[in-house]
């Protein structure tokens, strides 16, 4: 593990690109630093405070910026250190479900597979999560092996915390509620666990609305709900994707050097398919007992998130690591020989470090980064821009967003649009965007994998 740890900060302020939420999660957090919840103001709009993720995480970041620094960077070392005790509770959650050894032989893979190695390089907030999910099923397991209210209490508490943190960690409960489904004891403790979690749930959710949904302004319901509108994709935004063969280009076209790790999935996935269809043949769960946790914590990830208009990078972590969990516990139980199952586990290792050693050159490329010092020294301080949320975040310049230029027109004087295989400015815009782009002018353009920056001059006519 410390292996993984220091493969993590190897050119960490370098490769990957800064990605879209970290420019969001490091203006708020920086806001944050001196007392207040919110973006860069946007011009022409009414100010209001950033809850379209729960505050804990920017609360914490900011108190990390006041020990070390405000950067990306630093948020980045952050996020490496959540997922170095990620990594030990799930070692930990293994050795109790599995035993010392086979939770060595599964942690391996994980540690350096390719894809996690990406994500757990950026400063996601899905990093911080994965700590509250692993606990939570550590806890849960630990309740069930030693059975007391207390314990389930505690689970509950824990499980709670993750839906809290951010929303979709609420999916470590329905994980809990299939678990229950299938193991079939404990009822009074699942009841017990049950109602903590929910508990903290309510008590978060009151808490939100009583010192952020005011008279008139009711901000954190109206941001709640654009989050589950754009889950559902009954909301277009920046990361939605609704169509499989968008989903066919993006695996395709970003995320190409992941093909171990997809393989390695889609294997889980079949396993756990085979042992559905075992379940369903024997009327019973009995098939699925010996494994049921990490069955049902991976079912329910590709269920949730698999049902889900948003397919951020980041998002596929809290189905990666049940996926891997899950598959190589599978497989140390198939009547391989050792060496067979040694030399499977060694050439998923190698394989994830060698698509993770060909995503350090391809996503150097800081598109983002680039714009940011364009604008700070090529466009006026005083200068309004039109653009997208996470430029508005790193530019200095008062801004306002493509998606309500209303107010811009007539007085912006650039603009700076952004375009990946997922989202494009000329996608998110209204009326008033396209009016305010006639006759504009291509000044400069920043490309990188992670995404397109072009500076426009525009038309004073």
């Amino acid at each position: 593990m410390s292996l993984g740890v220091m493969i993590r900060l190897w050119r960490l302020g370098v490769s990957p690109a800064w990605q879209w939420d970290e420019a969001v999660y490091w203006r708020v957090s920086v806001s944050v630093q001196h007392g207040v919840l919110a973006e860069h103001s946007v011009y022409g709009l009414p100010w209001e405070p950033f809850l379209y993720q729960p505050p804990v995480y920017f609360v914490l970041v900011a108190q990390w910026y006041n020990l070390v620094g405000a950067s990306i960077y630093h948020a980045r070392l952050l996020g490496v250190f959540w997922t170095a005790i990620m990594q030990i509770t799930l070692f930990r959650l293994l050795w109790r479900t599995h035993g010392s050894g086979l939770a060595l032989f599964v942690m391996l893979p994980i540690v350096f597979d390719g894809w996690l190695l990406y994500i757990e390089r950026v400063s996601y907030i899905e990093n911080a999560l994965m700590v509250l999910v692993v606990l939570a099923f550590l806890l849960y397991q630990r309740a069930l092996d030693q059975p007391s209210w207390q314990r389930f209490v505690i689970a509950g508490l824990a499980v709670g915390a993750a839906a809290s943190f951010k929303q979709t960690g609420a999916y470590v409960l329905v994980a809990i509620l299939l678990c229950w489904l299938i193991i079939r004891r404990e009822h009074r403790g699942h009841f017990v666990l049950l109602v903590a979690a929910v508990a903290v749930i309510a008590v978060y959710l009151f808490a939100m609305t009583r010192f952020y949904d005011l008279p008139g302004h009711p901000w954190f319901i109206d941001q709640s709900l654009v989050q589950v509108r754009r889950v559902l994709g009954l909301q277009k935004s920046g990361g939605t994707l609704t169509t499989p063969g968008g989903a066919l280009h993006l695996l395709t076209a970003q995320y190409r050097y992941f093909v171990p790790s997809l393989l390695l999935a889609g294997c889980a996935f079949l396993i756990a398919v085979r042992r559905t269809w075992q379940c369903y043949r024997a009327r019973d769960w009995a098939p699925a007992r010996p494994n049921a946790l990490l069955f049902s914590w991976l079912v329910t990830g590709v269920v949730v998130f698999g049902s889900s208009s948003l397919k951020f990078p980041q998002y596929f972590v809290l189905i990666l690591v049940p996926a891997y969990c899950y598959l190589w516990t599978e497989l140390a139980r198939w009547d391989w020989r050792l060496a067979a199952k040694r030399a499977a586990m060694a050439t998923a290792v190698v394989a994830g470090i060698g698509s993770f050693l060909l995503t350090m050159p391809a996503f150097n490329v800081n598109s983002l980064a680039k714009v940011q010092s364009y604008a700070a020294h090529q466009i006026p301080g005083q200068a309004i821009v039109v653009t997208e949320q996470s430029i508005g975040d790193l530019i200095q310049q008062r801004w306002c967003t493509v998606e309500k230029a209303d107010a811009c027109v007539g007085h912006a004087t650039y603009a700076i649009t952004w375009q990946t295989y997922l989202q494009s400015s000329f996608d998110l815009g209204d009326a008033s965007f396209f009016q305010l782009m006639k006759g504009a002018t291509r000044i400069r353009s920043f490309s990188g994998l992670a995404g397109t920056a072009t500076v426009w001059k525009l038309s004073t006519s």
